[in-house]
């Protein structure tokens, strides 16, 4: 018996001791995720974020891109807004796509101009794809946040 609570009490302590290193770097990504969520504004529920940390883009060669599908439904108001990791190289931009075809981004190419968060709402339900870059390819680390407008 004796034996038995001894090495309840070994597995606890290196439990206890490795915790910390185990948690090491998710802090810094929940704040900036609570953050975003802030920015969406007051007439919004939080749906889902999106983590997203890519390299920057090698030599003639495609700008990296997290992809992720998302169902929406038809006629629902939804804001997608991005925000940049401290000390980030780059600049997060979302593009919203329907079987392949480019519905709104962050990103307007003939302006140049860079939108914190924009809104959309959905003409059907169904599955969408979510393109997560950095602008010109650089490095980068941020957080989408998907929220459904009041």
């Amino acid at each position: 018996m004796a034996n038995k609570m001894k090495s309840r009490f070994v597995i606890i302590s290196i439990a206890l001791l490795l915790l910390p290193s185990m948690m090491q770097g998710q802090p810094a990504t929940d704040d900036l995720v609570s953050s975003c969520v802030l920015t969406a504004g007051d007439n919004t529920t939080y749906l889902k974020d999106f983590r997203v940390q890519l390299p920057a883009a090698a030599a003639n060669a495609a700008t990296p891109v997290y992809k992720a599908n998302m169902y929406l439904m038809k006629n629902m108001k939804y804001r997608f807004s991005v925000c940049d990791a401290p000390g980030s190289k780059g600049e997060l931009t979302i593009t919203i796509y329907d079987q392949g075809k480019q519905l709104i981004s962050s990103f307007n190419k003939s302006t140049g101009k860079k939108y914190g968060s924009i809104d959309f709402i959905c003409n059907k339900t169904g599955l969408y794809t979510l393109w997560y870059d950095f602008m010109n390819g650089e490095q980068g680390s941020g957080v989408g946040v998907v929220c459904m407008i009041k």
